[in-house]
């Protein structure tokens, strides 16, 4: 596991941007954008406006791609970050489309994961 997910701070960012730009398969595109934006948010303070970028990237790949089990994943992650700067509203929105998404994919787990989420937002 990543040492900033266990709550560590030495990551080298340059190198882990400069992977994502030597990626050759569009397939993981999404994947890889996901993850940057995961550690940067884990990070957090000023790394928290790159690790919506990096989130939103990940987006509109999975979106191009097709990927739609990792778009899901996306939005929750998206939410999260929502949900550390206190934005509930928009963070009900995300998981609601996270939901959506996991549902068409048959992520069952997944989905009773967030609706647990989603229903200690109401």
């Amino acid at each position: 596991m990543c040492e900033v997910m266990l709550g560590g701070s030495d990551v080298n960012l340059e190198f882990l941007r400069t992977l994502y730009g030597r990626n050759r398969v569009k397939a993981v595109d999404g994947w890889i954008c996901r993850f940057l934006g995961e550690i940067l948010l884990n990070l957090g303070g000023s790394h928290v406006v790159e690790a919506e970028h990096w989130i939103q990237k990940a987006i509109e790949a999975d979106e191009k791609n097709g990927m739609r089990f990792h778009l899901g994943r996306d939005y929750t992650l998206y939410a999260d970050l929502l949900s550390r700067q206190g934005d509930r509203e928009r963070v009900q929105a995300k998981l609601g489309k996270a939901i959506e998404i996991l549902k068409e994919c048959g992520a069952d787990g997944f989905v009773r994961k967030y609706e647990a989420e989603m229903a200690k937002l109401a």
